[in-house]
């Protein structure tokens, strides 16, 4: 072999190495372009699943498989105002405030003109304040609150809210200037507002103007069976006992399943030391539900006046069970350890 066919042979050689290597890397950058794409779309669709799955947990009230898979979808790259609202009722509903507001301030960054994001963050310190006896966050709540309201006039809910956030600062007067809005904004329950004017005067002992607003409310709705008891309480409350009972029977005469006004007419009888009447009352309560607290220590204390020690026994374990502090409290009058 000649010198210029080894040289030529070697150039030819050089260029087939050269072609041969961008060839391989032309392969891999086509296979990871793939893969890329692959994992974009697999990682776009697990999300669109995951997604699909918390927006199906929440609609079903099933908020912690909800919060689960929001945060996936979220960790995923899911984003939108909808989403984070969401996500944060669903923490909401489960007693995580802090996270709920958090989310809900990634909503509202998103969507600032949202009636309902300002509404569930109002509701999110209403709740946390709630929770902690804060009136600084009850505060707080307000300011989003009036912020829906401003947004959405018609937002009933949101003056409810304000009323209550103020009631729990002690701010009565506050509240009864938002339910009075509530009652020219818009066609809203006048009976309900009249009814919750009624108690912020309750709440500051006011009973006279307490029971005018009851009797405003019944006057819009005859029909409303928790007025004619707040009204017989009132009555109550300014010792006319007479009064008071015929407001009760009337709230039964026109909401029978309605039990509170039971109640108040069974403890009445029992105050007065009429226990077998009591007794009557305390099972028609019972009757509605036999899992209230109220009605099984009615029923239990004027079973034990009357000396039926073992129904007595038998009726404050379950008002015990069902939450009645006053049960326990009588049982271990009793002698009888619930441990």
């Amino acid at each position: 072999m000649t010198a210029k066919s080894f040289v030529h042979k070697a150039l030819s050689k050089k260029k087939i190495d050269k072609n041969f290597k961008i060839s391989v890397i032309l392969t891999l950058c086509f296979v990871l372009a793939c893969c890329a794409v692959y994992v974009i779309k697999n990682k776009s669709y697990s999300k669109d699943v995951i997604l699909h799955k918390a927006n199906t947990h929440y609609i079903k009230e099933q908020y912690f498989m909800a919060a689960k898979y929001f945060d996936k979808a979220i960790s995923l790259g899911a984003e939108g105002s909808e989403i984070f609202r969401n996500y944060a009722i669903a923490l909401l509903k489960l007693g995580n405030y802090d996270s709920a507001i958090k989310n809900l301030k990634l909503s509202e960054e998103i969507d600032p003109y949202n009636a309902e994001t300002y509404y569930s963050l109002g509701n999110a310190y209403y709740q946390k304040a709630y929770a902690s006896n804060n009136s600084d966050q009850f505060i707080q709540g307000i300011k989003y609150l009036e912020k829906a309201i401003n947004l959405s006039p018609a937002m009933e809910k949101a003056y409810i809210l304000i009323g209550l956030s103020y009631r729990n600062c002690g701010m009565q007067e506050n509240a009864r200037s938002w339910y009075r809005r509530a009652l020219l904004a818009s066609n809203f329950s006048k009976a309900g507002f009249y009814n919750l004017i009624g108690h912020t005067f309750r709440e500051e002992e006011r009973y006279k103007e307490a029971a005018d607003y009851y009797q405003r409310a019944i006057d819009n709705d005859y029909s409303f069976a928790a007025a004619y008891c707040n009204l017989g309480d009132m009555y109550l409350k300014m010792n006319d006992k007479d009064t008071a009972m015929l407001k009760y029977k009337k709230s039964i005469a026109v909401g029978p399943d309605y039990i509170v006004p039971y109640i108040k007419i069974g403890q009445i009888y029992y105050d007065d030391a009429y226990f077998d009447d009591a007794v009557f009352w305390a099972l028609q309560a019972f009757r509605i539900n036999p899992d209230s607290d109220k009605a099984n220590y009615l029923l239990g204390m004027a079973y034990k006046e009357i000396g039926r020690k073992i129904d007595a026994v038998e009726y404050l374990k379950k008002a015990a069970y069902c939450g009645s502090d006053d049960a326990v409290y009588e049982l271990k009058n009793i002698g009888i350890d619930l441990r």
